[in-house]
C-alpha cells in the first residue's frame, strides 16, 4: 500500500507539471497545414456522416494515416456537436500527460522511484517533446502507447511466467501502430534487439512469444487495415503500405538527412541534450547492466532508426524522448553528485552561452547579426525569456558544480515550465503567422458568400477546407482556371507568382479581387469580371 500511494504520488506530480505546460493553449491553437487538417476534416465527417472509413477528402479516400487519432477528436466532438481546435488539440494534450506518466511508471520500474519523478519531469520539459503536445498530429499518442508498451515489456520480463502482461505488451502496441503506422513498432525493435543482446536469439523468440498478445494485435489491427483494403486493396497496398510506409523509409537513400536530424536534435531535446556527454560516459562502463542497456537501447535505437529513415521528420524525433529523459534520471540519481572536470566545463558553457544569447538581444551594435538570425531586439516583453534563461544557465552551472543533482533537476525544470508557458505565448500573441490561415478563408469566405471556392495551382490548402467548412475546388490547367471563374463566379485562390507568370496570356475578365500576405508569402484572390 506504501508503494502505490508513493507511485500515485509521483505520478500525480509528473501529471500535473506535465499539465501545466501543455494545457493553457487548449482552445487557442489554429489548424495551421494541410497534415493537422486532414485529420480534423476526416474527423467532422466521421461526426457528420456517420462514416468512420469510407471518408474522403476533396473527393479522394484518405487512406494513408490509421484512422484512431481522427476517432478520437471526433469522440471529443459529440458533446458538443462539432469539431473545433480545443477538440483536436485535446487528444494530444492528454497522450502528453500520459506519456510523461508511463515514462514516470518505467523509471520507476528500471531502477527507483526517484528516477521515475524525475525521468517524468525531464520528458515534460524537453522543447521538442512541449512542441509537438501543440501540433496536432498523431506523433503524440505514438509516444504514449509506445511508451506503455516499453513499460508492460520490462514488466514482462520481470515476471517471464506470466502471460497477461506480455498480451498487455502487444495490445499497447497495436494501439501505437494504430495511431500512426510504423513508428509505433519501435518498442518492439528495442525489445527484440535487448533480448538477443541479453539472453540470445533462442531466448529472444521464446520471451517475445504469446500467442494471446499476437492474437489480440492482429484483431486490433485488422480491424483499420481490413476495411482500407476492402475499399480498393491493391491501390491501398501499393501506395499506403509500400510507398508511404515501406519504401519511404527504406528507399531514395536512407540516411540522407543524417546531418540535418542531428542539427534537429540539439533543439528538439534541449535542454537536456546538454547532458548527454556526462550521461554517456557514465553508461557506457555499465552497459551490460540490463535495465541501463535497456534504457540505453530506448534511447539510440529510435534516434538511429529516425536519422536513418530515407523519410525523415523533425517530429520523429519524440520516439528517443522518453529513452533519453530516464537516462537523464538515471544518470543525476546515480552520479549527479560527482564533481566533475566535464560537468564543470558543461557548467561554464551553458553560463557563457546564457551572457552570449543576453548580449546579442541587448547590445546595439549587434543589430545586424540579430536580423540575420530573425532574433528580436530586447523589450520588455522579451525580458522574461532572457531572465528564465539564466535560471536555467545558473541551475545547471550550481548543480554540476556542487554536485546536486536535486537542485539540478529541480532548477531547470522550473525555469524550463516557465520559459514554456511564456514563450509560448509571446509567441502566440506576437510572433505566429498561424492567424494568417483563418483570415485568409475569412477573405475567401467574403468573396465566395457560402458558395463554393477554387484554388490554383496549389497542393494541399486543406486548413482553408476546415475554416471555410466545404473543400476548395482544385484548378491545376490555366485554360481550366478561366472557365472555372467563368462558370462559377467564384473566387480562387493562387500565389501571386504563380499568376504573374500567366496573367498576361489570360482574358482580361480574370482579375484579382484582393491581395493577401499568409506565412510572409503573397497570395491573389482571382474573380471575374463582368462584361462591360
Amino acid at each position: 500500500r506504501t508503494v502505490a500511494r508513493s507511485r500515485l504520488r509521483t505520478a500525480l506530480i509528473v501529471a500535473a507539471v506535465t499539465a501545466l505546460t501543455v494545457l493553457p493553449t487548449l482552445g487557442h491553437r489554429v489548424v495551421a497545414t494541410t497534415d493537422e487538417a486532414r485529420f480534423v476534416l476526416y474527423a467532422r465527417e466521421v461526426l457528420t456522416q456517420h462514416r468512420l472509413f469510407d471518408v474522403r477528402l476533396r473527393g479522394a479516400f484518405f487512406r494513408e494515416k490509421p484512422p484512431l487519432y481522427a476517432w478520437i477528436i471526433a469522440a471529443f466532438s459529440l458533446p458538443g456537436g462539432r469539431v473545433t481546435e480545443a477538440t483536436a488539440q485535446a487528444p494530444i494534450a492528454l497522450a502528453a500527460i500520459a506519456a510523461a506518466v508511463f515514462t514516470c511508471f518505467l523509471g520507476r520500474r528500471l531502477f527507483n522511484p526517484r528516477v521515475g519523478l524525475w525521468a517524468g519531469l525531464a520528458l515534460a520539459t524537453t522543447f521538442g517533446f512541449f512542441r509537438h503536445s501543440q501540433i496536432l498530429l498523431p506523433e503524440m499518442l505514438v509516444i504514449a502507447f509506445a511508451t506503455l508498451a516499453s513499460y508492460w515489456f520490462w514488466r514482462a520480463m520481470e515476471a517471464p511466467a506470466d502471460r497477461r502482461i506480455r498480451a498487455l505488451f502487444y495490445v499497447a502496441l497495436a494501439f501505437a501502430l494504430y495511431a500512426k503506422g510504423p513508428l509505433g513498432l519501435l518498442p518492439l525493435l528495442v525489445g527484440a534487439i535487448w533480448l538477443w543482446g541479453q539472453h540470445g536469439l533462442r531466448a529472444m523468440i521464446v520471451r517475445l512469444w504469446s500467442p494471446i498478445g499476437l492474437l489480440l494485435f492482429a484483431v486490433i489491427t485488422l480491424t483499420w487495415v481490413v476495411p482500407f483494403l476492402a475499399m480498393g486493396g491493391e491501390a491501398y497496398v501499393h501506395t499506403v503500405m509500400w510507398q508511404d510506409w515501406l519504401a519511404a523509409y527504406t528507399g531514395g537513400g536512407p540516411g540522407r538527412s543524417l546531418r540535418r536530424g542531428a542539427s534537429d536534435a540539439i533543439g528538439f531535446f534541449a535542454p537536456w541534450i546538454g547532458l548527454i556527454p556526462l550521461v554517456l560516459i557514465r553508461a557506457a562502463k555499465v552497459y551490460r547492466t540490463p535495465a541501463i542497456a535497456y534504457a540505453l537501447l530506448s534511447f539510440a535505437v529510435p534516434l538511429l532508426t529516425v536519422l536513418m529513415s530515407a523519410h525523415y521528420r523533425t517530429r520523429y524525433l519524440l520516439a528517443a524522448t522518453p529513452g533519453l529523459a530516464i537516462l537523464v534520471a538515471w544518470w543525476a540519481d546515480a552520479h549527479g553528485g560527482e564533481r566533475t572536470t566535464l560537468g564543470r566545463i558543461i557548467a561554464w558553457v551553458g553560463l557563457v552561452g546564457a551572457a552570449a544569447a543576453t548580449a546579442l538581444v541587448a547590445f546595439p551594435a549587434l543589430g545586424g547579426l540579430r536580423s540575420s538570425l530573425q532574433i528580436p531586439e530586447l523589450s520588455l516583453t522579451l525580458a522574461p525569456i532572457v531572465l528564465f534563461g539564466w535560471v536555467l544557465a545558473l541551475s545547471v552551472w550550481m548543480g554540476l558544480r556542487r554536485g546536486r543533482p536535486a537542485l539540478l533537476i529541480g532548477g531547470v525544470t522550473g525555469a524550463m515550465v516557465l520559459l514554456l508557458l511564456y514563450g509560448s505565448w509571446l509567441d502566440r500573441t506576437h510572433f505566429s503567422t498561424d492567424s494568417d490561415v483563418p483570415r485568409l478563408a475569412t477573405r475567401i469566405e467574403a468573396y465566395s458568400r457560402g458558395g463554393e471556392a477554387g484554388v490554383f495551382r496549389e497542393s494541399g490548402w486543406l486548413e482553408i477546407d476546415y475554416y471555410l467548412g466545404r473543400p476548395l475546388h482544385e484548378i491545376w490547367l490555366d485554360d481550366d482556371l478561366e472557365r472555372y471563374l467563368e462558370r462559377t463566379r467564384q473566387p480562387v485562390l493562387a500565389s501571386e507568382a504563380t499568376w504573374s507568370e500567366i496573367k498576361d496570356s489570360r482574358v482580361w475578365r480574370v482579375r484579382t479581387l484582393e491581395r493577401v500576405k499568409v506565412r510572409g508569402k503573397s497570395f491573389v484572390i482571382l474573380g471575374w469580371s463582368p462584361a462591360p
